[in-house]
């Protein structure tokens, strides 16, 4: 069954002042918002100082009495518009702000803007795994926190964080029949123990009931919510106890989303804008001005709720926090580059130059029997070769590189291999390939949100999303330049499912949501699984994170340049160890031919491509699927 979704519109009457004045009228489309503001003739000259957000205005028109109307039109996701879940509606909401002076001064005047819609009926975002978190149970609710990896996508794999990076910590309470309820960070700290002394050395990093201390000498910060009984602090590493055991200990509450107060709040400061402001509604964020100072204490029902066991204490550790560059280890990254090159340097030489956002290798070989064509750097082939020498030039946001975010410093990494074939086993190696770069002031990493289109069958749940350069995070826009790569990423929720393996059976792409009979399609994914434009462009599958997602890396295209596209793609949840010509992800290599991307050694399963997969009649985990889109 194919679905759309699309999102009925309601418009919350949030305009007393424009009862009043009429200068302000806003129009919440399906996914976008389109906003009309009309100008003094005396505030013309300062038109590029009204904000949607951080967004300008896209168009100003002079009328002909000297007013100006300045038109914002933009989609949801632009302009840092704060999503809320709540109930059975998915809130939208920002602000009209008129900034005469400097952005870091406070505005002159600030609008509210909010769009309400309907919460689509079996909606909710990919739910984060809890792994082997933190977990225990209060008055009748179950309480988690654990950490997750840098890009909030998963459960982190390692505990050892490098200083100055980030540590997402996450936490959430399991409702159960319960009332819905608003998850509190109350107060959390650091220490050296997994239990609390009354002589303990602890670092605050939220305290005063709720405001994140950290956020204001470090760049730490709660992310958007996704639900409300969820909350992630993404938290900035610390020297405290560098290079120790470190434990986050923090008291979780749960509460009535809607009483919120001084001693009832999650409080970030942003430095943007010079001031504290309130997660959950930044309207409010006057609840937050107390973090300067010292917050009401607990209300008489704040007493009773939490006498009632609606309050919890959770440790999360041991944490590791190293740092990369410290003085008594200055040959760390070096080592990296030279671990094997005792063994190597009698057959070998390497040479790597570290460019702005690229990477040039050049390897020579002195055995004879090694052939430099089977040279991979990550996932990619050598640009060039001959005899006894093979030559990458990549960028670092190809070829698999990894990213290592420190306080002073992006670390890409990446590995050279050997691909050794069955004859020639004793010439397979691995070397490690490392470029260090000085972090820029202002960078910071992309923020995960948690929300893509979803369509639900059975007991999975199908996503697919637009991703942005290195698939970190959403895409911030829509429009591609002729010839950009558009990353698309795919998963199916497994919950209580056997193991997975997601495919894209089809793709096509087409100027309309829907597609009919007499739709113009191009094709993109065809043949049970084969990337057609691989053939002819630079498209190609990315390896895989894990065998229930599936990321392709789409070449644009002529095809209805300048309008709007639409990709519409089969998704198949399948047995990982029941593929074949009809359940596949191939894509074509130069110089190579047809591969498979799960396993090389069966690419065999891809001749096909260049002629008819045959179909076969099978029962499959989640066939029979129309067009996701």
């Amino acid at each position: 069954m194919g679905t759309q979704l699309y999102l009925g519109v309601i418009v919350v009457a949030l305009f007393a002042t424009t009862a009043a004045n009429a200068e302000i009228k806003v129009q919440c489309e399906k996914d976008s918002v389109s906003i009309t503001w009309t100008i003094p003739s005396r505030l013309q000259q300062y038109a590029a100082r009204h904000f949607l957000g951080n967004c300008m205005p896209s168009g100003f028109k002079a009328l002909p009495g000297g007013e100006g109307k300045a038109e914002f039109n933009y989609k949801l996701d632009d302009c840092n518009f704060k999503r809320l879940v709540k109930g059975k509606n998915l809130i939208y909401k920002n602000e009209l702000t008129f900034r005469p002076r400097p952005r870091s001064s406070p505005a002159a005047y600030v609008y509210p803007i909010e769009c309400v819609y309907p919460r689509p009926k079996g909606w909710f975002p990919p739910f984060l795994n809890p792994g082997s978190g933190v977990a225990g149970g209060r008055g009748g609710l179950n309480f988690h926190m654990l950490l997750l990896n840098e890009q909030t996508t998963a459960v982190a794999e390692t505990n050892v964080i490098p200083l100055g990076s980030f540590m997402p910590i996450w936490a959430t309470v399991e409702q159960k029949s319960h009332q819905p309820l608003l998850l509190l960070m109350e107060e959390c700290v650091a220490a050296t123990t997994p239990e609390l002394q009354a002589n303990s050395n602890v670092y605050p990093i939220i305290t005063n009931k709720g405001c994140l201390l950290d956020s204001v000498k470090g760049n730490s910060r709660f992310l958007p919510r996704y639900h409300s009984s969820a909350i992630i602090l993404y938290l900035q590493s610390f020297k405290f106890g560098l290079g120790e055991e470190v434990y986050i200990h923090c008291k979780l509450l749960a509460w009535d989303p809607e009483v919120l107060s001084e001693s009832k709040k999650a409080c970030h400061y942003v430095k943007e804008n010079e001031r504290w402001e309130l997660l959950d509604d930044p309207m409010q964020s006057s609840m937050c001005d107390c973090c300067s100072r010292t917050c009401n204490t607990r209300s008489k029902r704040g007493d009773e709720w939490e006498s009632n066991g609606f309050m919890h204490t959770s440790v999360l550790g041991p944490l590791i926090i190293m740092d990369p560059f410290a003085t008594k280890c200055p040959q760390c990254i070096s080592a990296l580059l030279l671990s094997l090159a005792a063994a190597m340097a009698v057959y070998a030489d390497m040479k790597v130059d570290c460019g702005p956002d690229f990477v040039t290798l050049m390897w020579r070989e002195s055995r004879p029997q090694a052939d430099t064509s089977l040279l991979r750097l990550g996932n990619c082939f050598p640009t060039s070769f001959s005899a006894g020498e093979a030559y990458f030039y990549v960028d670092l946001t190809d070829c698999n590189f990894r990213r290592l975010v420190t306080g002073d410093a992006l670390v890409y990494s990446n590995d050279l291999t050997y691909v050794a074939s069955a004859d020639s086993y004793n010439l397979a190696f691995t070397h490690p390939v490392v470029c260090a770069y000085e972090r820029p002031k202002d960078w910071y990493a992309t923020i995960y949100d948690p929300v893509f289109k979803t369509y639900s069958l059975g007991d999975l749940q199908f996503n697919i999303g637009l991703m942005n350069d290195d698939f970190s995070g959403p895409a911030e826009s829509t429009h591609f330049p002729l010839g950009s790569i558009i990353p698309i990423m795919a998963s199916v929720v497994q919950e209580t499912h056997q193991p997975l393996l997601l495919l894209l059976e089809e793709c096509v792409a087409a100027t309309t949501p829907e597609l009919y009979p007499e739709s113009t399609t191009y094709p993109i994914i065809s043949n049970k699984g084969c990337l057609l434009e691989s053939v002819s462009s630079r498209s190609k599958f990315e390896p895989r994170q894990k065998s229930s997602e599936i990321r392709l890396s789409l070449q644009t295209f002529t095809f209805a340049m300048g309008e709007e596209v639409f990709i519409h793609c089969k998704l198949l949840a399948w047995d990982p160890n029941g593929l074949d010509s009809t359940k596949k992800a191939c894509h074509f290599v130069d110089g190579h031919g047809w591969e498979l991307l799960d396993n090389l050694a069966q690419s065999n399963l891809c001749d096909c491509c260049e002629s008819k997969c045959k179909s076969r009649r099978q029962r499959s985990v989640a066939s029979g699927m129309d067009p996701f889109r």
